[in-house]
């Protein structure tokens, strides 16, 4: 599984839409700790057996498989 990239405009744009104002050079460090936790969590064997992102009702689904019996 490929993680997705984060580019520092990407992530002052969503803050942005959210109303969320960053200081100067602060997006490119939230981009390089979240492509960190974006590359940690790809090589997670236990993400990759979920089908949350196979499909929207993936999340639930998996809770389902969660809940005790």
């Amino acid at each position: 599984m490929v993680a997705k990239q984060w580019s520092s405009e990407a992530i002052v744009a969503a803050l942005a839409a959210q109303g969320i104002e960053l200081a100067p050079a602060r997006g490119e460090r939230l981009a390089r700790a979240q492509q960190s936790l974006l590359d940690a969590s790809a090589a997670d064997p236990l993400r990759a057996a979920l089908v949350l992102d196979a499909e929207p009702a993936g999340f639930a689904a998996a809770l389902a498989r969660c809940k005790a019996k």
